[in-house]
């Protein structure tokens, strides 16, 4: 960990990763039947034209590079910021925009399930990365559309008391 560095922690979501390998069978599959009908001629009785295949396998691909950017949750907490990302989808907070630290209590459920979304809960719009079957902490905004950040952690404890002494809120 770089001098600078105060937590890091990565969350793997073993769902995401299921889901990766599932479209990503059907993708090689769409690539082998588009071989297959170019190479031996119509497949069935009522063939789909080549170009579908190619198309569902491109569109299968695409699909799989993004939920494959979710197979897993960092945490990475400096000098300057909090960082939580899901691969390429990343938000990173200056220590100076957050008010405070919490655990949340609710259901995930409250703001649509896992992964990366954001919900109005409780009349605030609350930017949520989470996993599941981890505990999740809410860090109140001072500024910006969503003004609270949900993300879930292994360690709550100790990442809410970072998130103290960096904001010098106590806790």
């Amino acid at each position: 960990m770089p001098a600078d560095e105060l937590y890091e922690e990565n969350l793997p979501f073993p769902l995401a990763t299921v889901a990766t390998l599932v479209i990503l069978l059907i993708a090689l599959l769409m690539l082998i039947l588009f071989v297959l009908q170019i190479v031996s001629g119509p497949i069935g009785n009522r063939p789909a034209p080549d170009w579908f295949y190619l198309v569902m396998f491109i569109f299968m691909a695409a699909i799989t590079f993004l939920v494959a950017n979710f197979r897993v949750l960092t945490i990475r907490m400096t000098g300057q910021s909090v960082m939580v990302a899901y691969g390429l989808i990343k938000k990173t907070i200056p220590w100076g925009d957050i008010e405070e630290g919490f655990l949340d209590s609710s259901s995930p459920w409250g703001y649509g399930g896992w992964g990366a979304r954001l919900a109005r809960v409780g009349g605030r719009w609350r930017l949520a990365f989470n996993v599941m079957g981890a505990p999740r902490v809410i860090l109140r905004l001072r500024k910006g559309r969503a003004r609270e950040f949900m993300f879930s952690t292994r360690n709550p404890e100790q990442v809410l008391a970072i998130i103290a002494r960096q904001t010098g809120t106590g806790g």
